[in-house]
């Protein structure tokens, strides 16, 4: 069995987005898109570097489009920093998630794992805040009444913790699970029942699922289970997660299969398919891909 990429596999399929742990002697860069059946849509570049010869650094950067309106488009900026010897691996990766002057989100997030002959167990920390401002205008007094401004601010702080690992049933075939649980605080502060800031509407249920989006959802609890089947020279992965929205009682299915196929010498393409199906939001399809230059 191929030890590193299984390493890598089990952080994929964490919130943790990091470099690859195979990847720790060389420089790598990747670009990938990602959409939904919602017109939502993400581009994210990274690049990585090692630090010596058992740590690395990577830094991400892109662009995520919120509906096709176009109207809460955010950029996103991030670094991670990690680790790996033969029996421990450890990162942590902080992700900015910025709009315009209404809207702000920052995500911390760090992951340790202990690597044994045929598996490893792992524990994850999260912290995620955000904070929107919306503004809307009424006129009052009828036709000729002046115009009346109402100013919605909202923020959000959570903090989850979790647990993982992998086990290799054969020298191809790997399982693995995990869960998370988070706590949150939330604030709204408005003089109206209005409520229609950008946070309000990144958790929304109808148009950003945390199947497709869980790297930027607000999600009470989360379970994920999976299995990764090793070729020669690729990787096919499939799992199943079971989310909970946070602040609301909808919960989503989500079914993601995931590949990694070798192109050329240095190019890797990474290939992502999933369906999230709401318990009263409906279902949304999402894919992406992924294309990564090692050198």
């Amino acid at each position: 069995m191929n030890s590193e990429r299984c390493r890598w596999l089990t952080l994929a399929c964490l919130m943790l987005s990091t470099a690859h742990a195979g990847d720790l002697d060389k420089h790598s860069a990747a670009l990938s898109v990602q959409g939904d059946s919602n017109d939502n849509r993400q581009w994210l570049g990274k690049v990585a570097l090692p630090l010596g010869e058992s740590a690395w650094a990577q830094a991400s950067f892109g662009k995520f489009q919120f509906g096709a309106d176009g109207m809460h488009d955010s950029s996103i900026v991030g670094g991670a920093l990690g680790a790996d010897t033969n029996s421990f691996s450890t990162a942590i990766e902080f992700v900015q998630r910025k709009g315009d002057a209404r809207f702000e989100q920052q995500s911390w997030a760090a992951t340790v794992d202990w690597h044994g002959t045929r598996g490893s167990l792992g524990a994850d920390v999260s912290r995620r805040s955000a904070d929107g401002t919306s503004t809307t205008t009424q006129s009052s007094g009828g036709v000729f009444g002046s115009p009346v401004t109402t100013t919605v601010r909202e923020s959000v702080d959570g903090t989850g913790f979790g647990v993982h690992g992998d086990f290799a049933l054969t020298s191809r075939i790997i399982v693995f699970a995990g869960a998370m649980r988070y706590r949150y605080d939330f604030d709204v502060a408005s003089t109206t029942s209005a409520n229609n800031s950008p946070l309000s509407s990144l958790l929304g249920i109808e148009t950003a699922t945390p199947g497709a989006w869980r790297d930027q959802a607000f999600i009470d609890r989360t379970y994920r289970i999976g299995g990764t089947y090793l070729l020669n020279g690729a990787a096919l992965n499939a799992q199943y997660f079971r989310d909970q929205v946070a602040n609301t009682d909808e919960t989503f299915s989500t079914v993601q299969l995931q590949a990694e196929l070798p192109l050329a010498e240095r190019w890797i393409v990474n290939p992502t398919f999933g369906r999230s199906v709401g318990s009263s939001a409906g279902d949304v399809t999402y894919g992406g891909i992924n294309l990564r230059f090692v050198w």
